[in-house]
């Protein structure tokens, strides 16, 4: 750590947000988002992790909602770091100028699992509602989460290179009693202090690859996926429903048939309302990182736009419980009965230890 203890930083230069835009962003949208988003996917997971809700699709839901909980708790020290009592403690900015790009590697980890969660729930749905055997058919009992390690330890692996790929400079200054710090990217052609960047060229270009690599398994290919797999979707729900209509009117026997196609057609349509929600909310976010990649532009260009595209994903992530409400029926009266069992236990349980 580099000593600079005869200068004192003024209040404005120890802010830790980059525009006003941020700081409010941060201070009083995020927090809200960020617990109620928390919360629905807490309650996401009681229902689907219910032993009556069981199912493959179900399954990369709850992945995707536990992968969404981290994200949103990942939040919590940048906000932190926009209120007072934390921006300018010691400790706290000790903890914060030192964790701070491990903390946002680990929300692209949870980002990049979340995204492979919806292709894989996507696909299923679109393979089931086409072939109606494989919907009804159970995969072998290491199958599933062989998929579901996958998709982590993959997504982590691709990820893994943000966790050097900065190289963030900590300063105290104020007879050590602030400090201040700032991060460059490890293949900078300019250095601090207008020194040579001292990183290998070695490191620098597997860093770039990996970047370029992130880039496209990460961002242009799930977008690509997503969009072609939710047209496709789509395609196939409204064909199934013209089928659905046809077949309601040609003999009573196979009404128990279409009863569950009928059950299908809702979960297909609560997936294709997630899918769709997740696109629109994640698309612009993935569309700025590119144009920061191929442009290679500082984080301080465009910085107000990539906080709007940044608010857009954290809204998306806080959505699903209200798509899954609006969405499933069967969701809002399985979280209901879930409830009212819960609270009925509790009740006994306070009754039973009075005297």
């Amino acid at each position: 750590m580099v000593n600079f203890s005869h200068v004192c930083l003024t209040e404005s230069q120890q802010m830790m947000n980059g525009t006003p835009l941020e700081y409010n962003l941060q201070r009083y949208v995020f927090p809200a988002i960020a617990v109620f988003g928390i919360l629905g996917n807490v309650l996401n997971l009681t229902v689907l992790l219910n032993r009556s809700m069981r199912s493959r699709a179900n399954t990369f839901l709850a992945t995707l909602a536990f992968a969404d909980i981290i994200f949103l708790s990942l939040l919590f020290p940048n906000i932190l770091a926009n209120y007072s009592f934390f921006t300018f403690n010691y400790y706290f900015r000790y903890f914060y100028f030192h964790t701070k790009v491990h903390l946002i590697s680990m929300a692209n980890w949870c980002s990049a699992v979340a995204i492979w969660c919806v292709i894989a729930v996507c696909g299923d749905r679109l393979v089931g509602i086409r072939n109606p055997l494989y919907a009804r058919a159970a995969w072998s009992w290491w199958k599933l989460p062989a998929v579901i390690v996958c998709i982590v330890a993959v997504a982590g692996a691709l990820t893994f290179y943000q966790h050097f790929e900065y190289f963030c400079l900590v300063r105290s200054y104020c007879n050590e009693t602030q400090l201040y710090s700032r991060c460059l990217p490890v293949y900078s052609e300019t250095w601090f202090g207008n020194r040579e960047n001292p990183f290998s060229m070695t490191f620098r270009q597997v860093i770039s690859f990996c970047v370029l690599i992130y880039a496209l398994a990460m961002i242009i290919l799930p977008i690509v996926l997503l969009t072609i797999l939710n047209m496709m979707l789509l395609c196939a729900l409204r064909q199934r429903q013209k089928n659905l209509s046809v077949s309601a009117d040609i003999c009573e026997r196979r009404n128990n048939e279409g009863q569950l196609h009928k059950t299908e057609n809702r979960v297909t349509l609560t997936v294709t309302f997630i899918v769709t929600m997740f696109t629109l909310t994640n698309g612009p976010s993935a569309f700025m990182h590119l144009i920061r990649t191929a442009y290679n532009l500082r984080q301080q260009e465009l910085y107000d736009l990539t906080m709007i595209c940044s608010t857009l994903v954290i809204c998306g992530k806080a959505s699903n419980f209200i798509l899954f409400c609006l969405g499933s029926r069967h969701f809002r009266l399985r979280l209901i009965s879930l409830t009212q069992r819960k609270v009925h236990r509790k009740i006994g349980e306070f009754y039973h230890i009075l005297p």
